[in-house]
């Protein structure tokens, strides 16, 4: 699910609406934020008064689905999707491709695959060109071991954008998680053969070595993306990492981690560098990274895996008392589980 995304950002979409004079969204607005810094209950009551002082229903309802999303309660955040877009205007607009991308996701986390498949049908009949989802219904039909009906839509997509070599990778990549080792070759056969052309990137040939287990050429290739025109990204700083960890160089890999947060506030990247000093032994550490992650609270994704990752590094400290803390907090937010029940018997017994 990390193919590049098409979504609108929520930020930018609200402050649009805003700036065209169309309709007020405060409550919208604090909704949204209050959701994105998982105050729930918060965010549950501004949407309400957003509904009673008439403001955009789509808006609000999409503000719901997003909410429940973040609660991991992925039925009632379709049902809220499936509301907003009946406020929708005829003609479907970057709004309604929105909701439908975040529907799709919900279905895929639900497990219910042909579901989310219907979803991108429709996307695709409205846009017919649009490369991540012929991409994404790839990948649901992977999961419902339609092996050709997924390798069709990868080629759909690939030939979209027939210079963009990223695609085969991640369609080698996608088809190799799920076992089809022979397809996902054929794939990584396409970025081979075209070795020599221009626009297979440093970080196309990184990845390339990546797979293929050659770390340390992973990590010249890799390097070479980082430093020139390119840029960086939180998907080429995680795998440049991962080839230091993989080649027992851990102080490496941490500098790698921190200096890209040092610019970019990445939450994940914070989680990355709590897992790599939690890997050594060194849960202090690993605690300050995780905790470093949850301060980030605009758009932060992994919250609730910084917040497990938290817990545990409290009780390699042997920190008991502060770990049960957390868990109770943990359990005010999100939904138990039959391994955070047995956590919690653990801890109740320190």
């Amino acid at each position: 699910m990390k193919r590049k995304t098409l979504l609108t950002t929520v930020a930018l979409l609200s402050l649009s609406l805003v700036a065209c004079g169309k309709v007020s969204t405060e409550h919208t607005d604090a909704g949204m934020t209050a959701m994105m810094q998982e105050d729930f209950a918060s965010a549950d009551r501004a949407f309400s008064e957003a509904l009673n002082s008439g403001e955009d229903e789509e808006l609000v309802y999409r503000g719901k689905g997003l909410m429940y999303m973040g609660q991991q309660d992925y039925a009632a955040a379709v049902k809220a999707f499936k509301t907003a877009l009946s406020y929708a205007d005829l003609s479907p607009s970057d709004l309604e491709y929105d909701i439908n991308y975040y529907m799709a996701v919900c279905y895929y986390k639900l497990g219910e695959y042909e579901d989310a498949v219907a979803v991108y049908d429709s996307i695709i009949q409205l846009k017919t060109k649009d490369e991540t989802a012929f991409f994404m219904r790839g990948t649901m039909k992977l999961y419902m071991a339609d092996v050709e009906g997924a390798a069709a839509d990868f080629d759909a997509a690939i030939a979209l954008k027939p210079k963009d070599y990223s695609l085969c990778l991640d369609a080698y990549a996608a088809m190799s998680k799920c076992g089809y080792v022979d397809r996902a070759q054929e794939y990584m056969n396409k970025v081979a053969m075209a070795s020599n052309d221009k626009n297979v990137t440093d970080y196309d040939k990184g990845r390339v070595r990546y797979y293929q287990g050659d770390y340390n050429t992973a990590i010249n290739f890799l390097e070479l993306a980082r430093k020139g025109a390119q840029g960086s990204s939180a998907e080429m700083i995680t795998m440049l990492g991962d080839c230091y960890e993989k080649t027992g160089n851990f102080s490496h890999a941490v500098s790698v981690y921190e200096g890209y947060v040092s610019e970019v506030k990445d939450p994940t990247m914070y989680n990355q560098i709590g897992l790599c000093y939690a890997k050594q032994g060194d849960y202090a550490n690993a605690l300050k990274a995780f905790q470093n992650g949850q301060l980030i609270l605009e758009n932060n994704t992994c919250m609730q895996t910084l917040k497990i990752n938290e817990i545990v590094c409290y009780e390699y400290l042997h920190d008991y008392k502060a770990a049960r803390e957390r868990l109770e907090e943990y359990l005010l937010v999100y939904p138990t589980s039959e391994e955070i029940g047995k956590e919690w018997c653990f801890l109740v017994t320190r």
